[in-house]
């Protein structure tokens, strides 16, 4: 028997009369796939719904690291404009300091010059006096052995007529009168010529007493200058290894915040909080009592805070990194004071202290290992005992 278009309008006033017969009827028609169709579609909706919410919430996580390390690499490269700056201007002051030093070489060469010239003529005229002065001498000399000669003629000569005459003896003959006011007034021609030569003599003295007084002095200012200029240099020396060590220090810190692989055998999904999430967390610790004032920019100078899953469950972890291109006791006591505060912020998370750099200050070794503190070195954790007391070789950090 057909079944008819009546047939199947009856069908449906029964279905609209019983509905508990729809069901049968379906469950018949219909197969177990077909059945449970818009529970798998209602499942895949909501599954759906959950991905697109992480995928938006991954999207806004990766905007913000990205605008943080946009923000880190700005800051950076104006530190490195500055760094930049300053050194030219070390650079600058330090081409001055050599310009001035040669100046004033030049300018103590050219006078010790002067001072050897004048000392050469001052030698030159001492040996002239030296020389006039022998000469007189010889020339008087010559005259009173002549005078003593002439004089001894005399005598032998007045002697012989006193012998032949009768007294009164004769009058004394007038050249020994005469010879004597020669040899008087040559006597004190001398006098006067040995005064003359003392006096210039004491000048000559005084001149060269006076030449050397200043160029003592001269040297003596010579020799500030070049200290001075050795302490310029010292200093300058100073603020470019203090800058050097500056910008190593900013650039590995930038590599620890930057290069979150490093810190893979550490925690799992290693995430740097940004700016703004740690702002955020310690004015709610402070808002909670949990933390001080004090303690809140005490832990909010720490270098790179990162926040990842334990490596063996599911708990949360949190490093407290301090970041240095040579890791001293210093770094090593400053994480482990702030790792303890952020315990005390953060009682249900484990929370360890790392210090990260290529190399380790010879006493640093024992101080991290009574700290408990880790170290990092080129994304290689040591625990705290198996941190070396004596440091391994240096390395690159690269």
């Amino acid at each position: 028997m057909a079944f008819t278009i009546r047939d199947l309008e009856d069908l449906i006033r029964l279905l609209d009369k019983h509905p508990a017969w729809m069901e049968a009827l379906r469950q018949r028609m219909l197969t177990r796939d077909l059945l449970e169709s818009p529970k798998t579609l209602r499942r895949l909706s909501t599954r759906v719904g959950k991905v697109e919410k992480a995928l938006q919430a991954l999207t806004e996580s990766v905007a913000a690291l990205a605008e943080a390390q946009r923000r880190h690499y700005e800051e950076f490269a104006a530190y490195r404009a500055e760094t930049d700056r300053r050194f030219a201007e070390l650079a600058e002051a330090q081409r001055r300091h050599y310009e001035e030093f040669a100046a004033h070489r030049q300018e103590f060469a050219a006078y010790r010059a002067e001072a050897d010239r004048r000392f050469a003529e001052l030698a030159e005229a001492q040996r002239r006096h030296y020389e006039e002065f022998a000469a007189h001498r010889q020339e008087f000399l010559v005259y009173r052995a002549e005078t003593d000669r002439r004089f001894a003629e005399l005598r032998e000569e007045v002697a012989a007529a006193r012998a032949e005459a009768a007294p009164p003896p004769p009058a004394p003959p007038q050249a020994p009168r005469r010879h004597d006011q020669e040899f008087a007034a040559h006597r004190q021609e001398f006098l006067v010529y040995r005064a003359e030569t003392d006096r210039r003599f004491a000048e000559l003295r005084e001149e060269i007493a006076a030449v050397r007084t200043e160029a003592d002095r001269r040297f003596a200012e010579l020799a500030e200058a070049v200290r001075e200029l050795a302490e310029a240099q010292r200093r300058t020396d100073a603020r470019l290894e203090d800058l050097r060590g500056r910008l190593r220090g900013l650039t590995y810190e930038n590599r620890y915040r930057t290069q979150l692989h490093r810190y893979l055998r550490l925690v799992s999904a290693p995430r740097a909080l940004s700016p703004e999430e740690w702002v955020a967390f310690l004015e709610a610790a402070r808002d909670a009592g949990r933390l001080s004032v004090e303690e809140v920019d005490d832990l909010g100078s720490a270098d790179v805070i990162v926040r990842g899953r334990s490596l063996q469950g599911e708990g949360e972890v949190f490093l407290v990194v301090e970041v240095s291109a040579t890791v001293h006791p210093e770094d090593i006591e400053r994480a482990a004071r702030r790792a303890a505060l952020l315990r005390r912020a953060l009682p249900d998370a484990e929370v360890l202290a790392v210090v990260a750099g290529p190399e380790l200050h010879p006493r640093a070794g024992a101080v991290a290992r009574e700290r408990g503190v880790w170290w990092l070195k080129d994304g290689r954790p040591f625990a705290p005992h198996e941190i070396p007391v004596e440091p391994p070789p240096r390395s690159g950090d690269l």
